[in-house]
């Protein structure tokens, strides 16, 4: 059996972040490409493929795929989300009671519905 490298993965992404987003060395376009080792089986009149260690192998560069493209837009998630939560903030911030707290002397049919 012997290794051909052949076959790859490419992983492209054009990211569009909203206006405000620092995004300080990071691209927002960026490839990405990963190389399948191949393997292969000598037969009489061409090199089959050994399907078996083929999936094992593509299994494997997909994985790799997977945890660095994830890595990269992890991180862009993570500086999207920080400028929407500085842009947005939380409701009931301004002193305003919370929604979901329940004051029994304003709505003390919500007390009886609770008990029955």
């Amino acid at each position: 059996m012997s290794l051909s490298s052949s076959k790859k993965i490419k992983i492209t992404y054009d990211l569009k972040p909203p206006n405000g987003v620092e995004a300080g060395d990071k691209p927002t376009t960026r490839s990405f490409e990963f190389e399948v080792s191949t393997p292969t089986v000598n037969s009489n009149e061409k090199e089959a493929v050994d399907v078996k260690a083929y999936c094992a192998a593509l299994r494997k560069t997909l994985e790799v795929a997977r945890n660095d493209v994830g890595d990269e837009l992890t991180a862009w998630r993570d500086l999207v989300g920080k400028a929407e939560l500085i842009k947005e903030p939380k409701k009931g911030s301004g002193g305003e009671e919370d929604e979901d707290e329940i004051d029994d002397e304003e709505e003390p049919w919500i007390w009886a519905m609770m008990l029955e």
